[in-house]
């Protein structure tokens, strides 16, 4: 297994250009997954590294190797693809094997290669079928194991489980997972779902118009989001946000809310230095969905600070565990997330909780982290 680096990467297509000075660096046996929207420039990103596009302009570096004019067969990368890209005529053992038949390995080391990665994978009864006679699962656990076999420096999986259904999605993301806690290899992984990247990423790179929105561990990213739309992408259901104003009351910075009739107040009771510039001055309020709740007092959770407000509620929606509250609030809707056993019904008024140690404050031009 190796490192590896990217170095100003930038990438175009005649005038157009998808990918901006991508700089980053992730260690030995990290699993870097790389997220945003279709046409954020994740998938061109994974194909500089594997080799299948050139890059314009910036250095990638596996270890201490500089890859850029290295051809792909020669980068010691194994991709796993979105379509599987498995051999109909040949069963599942000569899809596995054939990469190192190619190679010239010996007929006894691709047998024990076979059997390793077919025990890994718990693939071994069907390592003489043929694809067309697996399921959606099976299939990628085959892809999975050819990739294996070559023991690469670097993993490269391009959206493998989006063809799955959810269900067997999440399975097979916990086998993902397992995998690369037993081998201990290095992946770049690319998703358009924000909840593969929270649930799999050692580090997250989140990326929008072929930009590095940012790069942290998934914690990070979900708790301090550097700007709205990375707040607004990671998290489900996303980060609500409201129009406000910070001032300045007594000392005190709280988060005050225009409302028809009773406009909402949230002192801040533990405000970071850096809001005191935007005193008097517009801001956008976030808040995700988990820190507004039903009513609850300050004592019932040390670290947090409470602050109570009523809304009238307009739609619930059951998810099981919890129950999902849509009010509104200066004409934005804004979602809740309660206990069951305390869910409103439509047309009532409730009395919710923000928890403001868990809030964020974005500036309304630049959309950035205050």
């Amino acid at each position: 297994m190796a490192s590896l680096t990217l170095d100003k990467v930038r990438k175009a297509f005649g005038p157009v250009e998808v990918l901006k000075e991508i700089n980053l660096s992730i260690d030995d046996g990290e699993f870097l997954v790389l997220v945003g929207p279709s046409g954020c420039g994740k998938s061109t990103l994974l194909n500089l590294i594997a080799g299948l596009e050139t890059s314009t302009d910036g250095e990638i570096r596996i270890g201490d190797r500089v890859i850029n004019d290295v051809h792909p067969k020669d980068r010691n990368i194994a991709m796993v693809f979105q379509s599987y890209a498995l051999y109909p005529n040949m069963t599942v053992r000569k899809n596995i094997t054939f990469g190192l038949e190619i190679r010239g390995v010996s007929n006894a080391e691709r047998d024990k290669a076979v059997a390793d990665v077919a025990k890994l994978l718990q693939i071994e009864p069907l390592l003489d079928r043929k694809p067309a006679q697996l399921s959606g699962g099976q299939r990628q656990r085959v892809a999975m194991g050819r990739a294996l076999v070559r023991d690469p420096d670097i993993f490269l999986f391009d959206e493998p489980l989006s063809n799955l259904d959810a269900k067997l999605r999440v399975d097979m993301r916990t086998e993902i997972k397992k995998l690369h806690q037993r081998l201990g290899s290095t992946i770049v992984y690319v998703t358009h779902d924000q909840i593969e990247a929270m649930t799999l990423a050692s580090r997250i790179a989140v990326m929008k118009g072929g930009i590095l929105q940012q790069f942290d561990t998934p914690q990070n990213i979900y708790e301090r989001p550097n700007n709205m739309f990375v707040a607004g992408f990671i998290g489900s259901p996303s980060m609500n946000f409201m129009d406000a104003t910070l001032r300045d009351e007594n000392g005190t910075l709280s988060v005050h809310i225009d409302r028809e009739g009773s406009p909402i107040s949230l002192p801040l009771f533990e405000a970071p230095e850096s809001y005191r510039a935007y005193a008097g001055k517009k801001v956008v309020f976030g808040i995700r969905p988990e820190a507004l709740t039903h009513k609850r007092s300050s004592s019932d959770s040390a670290d947090s600070q409470y602050v109570n407000f009523d809304s009238k509620v307009e739609v619930i929606e059951p998810t099981g565990a919890d129950t999902m509250t849509v009010i509104e609030i200066a004409g934005k809707e804004i979602v809740a997330r309660v206990r069951p056993d305390r869910a409103p019904t439509p047309g009532e008024s409730m009395t919710f909780s923000a928890d403001m140690s868990q809030i964020s404050l974005f500036d309304p031009d630049s959309e950035l982290r205050i």
